[in-house]
């Protein structure tokens, strides 16, 4: 009897390590919400392939397997807020840090202002907008300096995710100048150069063609970036992501992966 006992126990026991090593290696699953980007007649753009060689890094580095789903920002910050998912793409603001668990930055980005017409505003600090109209996304922050800035210093207009029609307001008047952030140019030509050469280009639209679009000197913010989650949720998945932040700025494959993404 107590060989026969002791037989069933030893086949509990590996059988429960088993289950357990299969567990191990299953992925956790969870919903990823991103941000959608809008044509001048309100269809969704293809996200940059960058965006998701930068998401399957995380998923090979955390074991982490997303399910990507493309929203309006405030309506995939309201999916994540109720426990939903997490966000990707996320920038710190003095009432999100209330709500929303970040991860460790996974970079930095300037924040360059771009206006039109002439003569050409020189924009250099955050005194200089005061008493502008200044164009962000909808639901956008642009860093902690930013939201400390908005509505004090300046009016914030938000706009639709449609890049083409933001321009076309800047052309019209109805603001001041477009803040926009661009990863991976330091100089404002270089910048200056890739709206006017790449983005006015890409949307191919014709109230756009020949035109002209100036971009300050210097950025005029500097913001982060995260993946974040409502507090009390998911906590283990921002900790795998922090891990793989800290690695992959230590062993360089994290700056890697992220060269070439504007």
């Amino acid at each position: 009897m107590f060989k026969q006992r002791f037989t069933l126990f030893l086949c509990l026991l590996i059988a429960t390590l088993f289950l357990g090593e299969v567990r191990a290696g299953e992925k956790q699953k969870l919903r990823l919400f991103l941000q959608e980007s809008l044509d001048s007649e309100g269809r969704q753009l293809a996200l940059d392939p960058k965006v998701f060689e930068i998401l399957a890094y995380f998923e090979r580095r955390t074991g982490l397997q997303f399910e990507h789903i493309i929203l309006p920002w405030k309506r995939a910050q309201a999916e994540t807020l109720v426990g939903n998912g997490i966000i990707y793409g996320f920038s710190k603001s003095s009432e999100r840090l209330r709500y929303y668990q970040f991860s460790q930055p996974v970079m930095v980005e300037r924040v360059w202002g771009i206006t039109y017409g002439k003569p050409v505003p020189q924009y250099k600090t955050v005194e200089d907008l005061r008493g502008k109209i200044v164009s962000t996304g909808r639901g956008f922050s642009h860093g902690l300096e930013f939201d400390q800035a908005r509505d004090v210093v300046f009016k914030v207009q938000e706009d639709s995710a449609s890049t083409i029609s933001r321009f076309k307001k800047l052309m019209a008047k109805r603001s001041d100048l477009m803040v926009w952030p661009v990863r991976g140019f330091e100089n404002h030509k270089d910048v200056e150069n890739y709206f006017n050469h790449f983005i006015l280009e890409q949307a191919n639209d014709p109230d756009l063609k020949g035109k002209h679009f100036n971009v300050t000197e210097k950025p005029l913010f500097l913001d982060s970036l995260h993946f974040a989650s409502a507090k009390g949720h998911y906590a283990d998945a921002i900790a795998k992501i922090d891990k793989a932040i800290v690695q992959g700025n230590k062993d360089g494959s994290l700056p890697q992966v992220l060269r070439g993404y504007h």
